[in-house]
């Protein structure tokens, strides 16, 4: 109906957290140290090639459902099974496979965006303080603006675009999820939709445009002022 959106393909992709990392691998993006894990492996031998500390989850559900840290190989044995059970209680196929990822230490952030043709507007980047350090991630404050320096926003500015690029996502809303690891950042997953709830009533636009009119002004192709009421 000639809005701009993203391409079947690359939507399907974002959907997949597993089809995420084989695409951040092709194009060079920095990600977390991984592995896949299916129903007849040893969680805990992958887990170990992995390394100790790592995070087992599964490659679909969002807001840190299913994000277990781990420590041990019998704590990766406990986990992968948990997770497939919160996969069997959510309505998906627990014989998926789960992925096994290096724990990246370091400030967790959350960049909300908007891509048109191609080109990323970072809308806003939001602080997650008091992080959780697992083995549970439960979301329970977001904050922007962020207080990470000019050289760190730059550089999470940077690697979510080369991400979106990665999946061939061109035009629409953009929520990704990186952590500030000592060699920079890094990307934990990336989503073709908008942040949801109360954060994103929190973003005001212009004359006081929230953050779901500003992506259908967008979508239409109309002129949109970008620029976010500044308040914390």
């Amino acid at each position: 109906h000639g809005l701009a959106h993203h391409s079947y393909s690359a939507t399907v992709a974002a959907l997949d957290k597993a089809a995420q990392r084989a695409a951040f691998a092709v194009a060079a993006v920095a990600q977390p140290e991984h592995r896949s894990s299916y129903p007849n492996d040893d969680a805990a031998e992958i887990a170990a090639a992995v390394g100790f500390p790592c995070v087992i989850k599964p490659t679909s559900l969002s807001g840190g459902r299913g994000v277990i840290r781990v420590e041990s190989p019998s704590e990766a044995r406990w986990a992968a099974a948990r997770v497939r059970d919160i996969l069997a209680l959510a309505g998906q196929d627990p014989t998926h496979a789960l992925l096994v990822e290096a724990y990246v230490a370091g400030p967790e952030v959350a960049v909300e965006g908007v891509l048109s043709a191609g080109r990323l507007h970072v809308l806003a980047v939001f602080d997650k303080p008091g992080q959780a350090e697992g083995p549970f991630f439960p979301e329970t404050m977001l904050v922007t603006p962020s207080r990470l320096g000019p050289a760190q926003a730059s550089a999470v500015r940077a690697t979510t675009a080369q991400a979106a690029a990665a999946l061939g996502l061109s035009d629409g809303p953009l929520h990704a999820e990186l952590r500030v690891g000592r060699d920079g950042p890094v990307v934990l997953e990336l989503h073709a939709r908008s942040i949801g709830g109360l954060c994103s009533r929190t973003l005001q636009f212009g004359l006081d445009r929230s953050l779901e009119e500003v992506l259908l002004r967008c979508a239409l192709g109309w002129p949109t002022d970008l620029e976010r009421n500044t308040a914390a």
